[in-house]
C-alpha cells in the first residue's frame, strides 16, 4: 500500500476536526499575548531600572527659597568631595516644573508654589555609597534634606516583574496542556468517525505508522494554519493596545523601547503549535491502533 495514501476527507465534511484550526488560533492568540506582555515588561523594566541605577536623588525642602538654595550649593560641594560620586547636578526650576507638570497639570505651577531644590547625583560604576552615612552627613547642613537611591522602588518592581513573568510562563504552560488535550480529543473523534475505513485499511495490510503519518500531516496543517491566524490577530491586538496606551500616557510615562529582535521569537509560536499538534496526533493514533484488534 502506498505510503502517501491519504484517506481523510479534504472537504468540509469532517465534523470531528473542522473547528480545530480555530481552536488552535485562540490558543496561539493567548500564548502570543502572554509572551508579548512579558517581553514588553522586561524591556520597560530594563529601560526604567537602567535610568535609575547608579543614581541618587537629593531633595531639599523649605519655605525660605534663598535658604534652601544656599544649602543646596553647600550640599552639592559636600557630595562632590565624597569618594565614589561622579557628578552632582542641581536641577533648575524649569526642570522641576516639567517633572511636576504631569501630576499638577500644565500652567498650575505658579511662582508662589514652594518648589524644592533637587539634585541628580551620578555614582561611579562599581562604587558603593553608604546612603545612611551620606544622609547623616548632609543633614548636618539641612534637616530638610532627603536622599533616595530608588532601591525600595526597584525591589518592589523586581518582585512585580518576577510575578508577572511566572504568570506568563504558567499561562503558556496551561495553554499547551489544553491544546494537547484538545488535539487528543479531536484525533480520537476523527478516528471514531473513520472507524470503518481504518478497519478496512488494517485488513488490506496498512501499517500503523502509515495511518499515523496521514493524521500527523493533516493535524500539523491544522496547527500551523490556526497558529498563523492567532499570531496575526495577536499582533493586531497588541498594536491597538500599544497605540491606546501611548495616547493615554503621553507626557506621564515614557514608553519603553520595544524589543523587536526578541519579539521575532513570537514567529516561532505557530511552528511550535504545529509540531505539538503533529506529535500529539501521531502518539494518539499509534496508541489507539495498538489497542485495536
Amino acid at each position: 500500500m502506498s505510503q502517501s495514501f491519504d484517506f481523510l476527507p479534504t472537504t468540509n465534511n469532517r465534523e470531528a476536526t473542522k473547528l480545530l484550526p480555530w481552536v488552535m488560533a485562540i490558543m496561539v492568540y493567548l500564548s502570543a499575548l502572554a509572551a508579548t506582555g512579558s517581553l514588553l515588561l522586561n524591556a520597560g523594566f530594563e529601560d526604567w531600572a537602567g535610568s535609575l541605577q547608579g543614581r541618587i536623588t537629593v531633595q531639599v525642602t523649605g519655605a525660605d527659597k534663598d535658604l534652601i538654595v544656599a544649602q543646596s550649593f553647600e550640599i552639592q560641594e559636600t557630595l562632590q568631595r565624597t569618594p565614589g560620586i561622579k557628578s552632582v547636578r542641581i536641577l533648575s526650576d524649569e526642570e522641576i516644573s516639567l517633572l511636576l507638570e504631569p501630576w499638577l497639570g500644565s500652567g498650575n505651577i505658579t511662582e508662589d508654589l514652594p518648589l524644592p531644590m533637587m539634585m541628580d547625583v551620578l555614582i561611579n560604576n562599581g562604587a558603593y555609597i553608604n546612603l545612611g552615612a551620606l544622609e547623616s552627613k548632609v543633614k548636618q547642613i539641612s534637616d530638610s534634606v532627603y536622599l533616595d537611591d530608588h532601591g525600595q522602588w526597584l525591589n518592589s518592581f523586581y518582585d512585580l516583574a518576577n510575578m508577572i513573568e511566572y504568570m506568563s510562563v504558567g499561562i503558556l504552560f496551561m495553554v499547551l496542556i489544553v491544546s494537547v488535550c484538545i488535539v487528543i480529543f479531536a484525533t480520537k473523534s476523527s478516528m471514531s468517525e473513520h472507524k470503518k475505513t481504518l478497519k478496512i485499511m488494517h485488513l488490506m495490510g496498512a501499517q500503523d505508522k502509515m495511518v499515523a503519518r496521514t493524521y500527523q500531516k493533516r493535524f500539523m496543517y491544522y496547527g500551523l494554519k490556526g497558529g498563523v491566524i492567532g499570531l496575526v490577530f495577536s499582533f493586531l491586538t497588541f498594536y491597538g493596545l500599544l497605540n491606546l496606551f501611548q495616547n493615554l500616557s503621553e507626557g506621564l510615562v515614557e514608553m519603553p523601547t520595544l524589543p523587536y529582535l526578541k519579539m521575532c521569537i513570537l514567529l516561532l509560536i505557530p511552528v511550535l503549535f504545529a509540531l505539538l499538534t503533529m506529535l500529539s496526533a501521531r502518539i494518539t493514533v499509534l496508541r489507539a491502533l495498538g489497542r485495536m484488534v
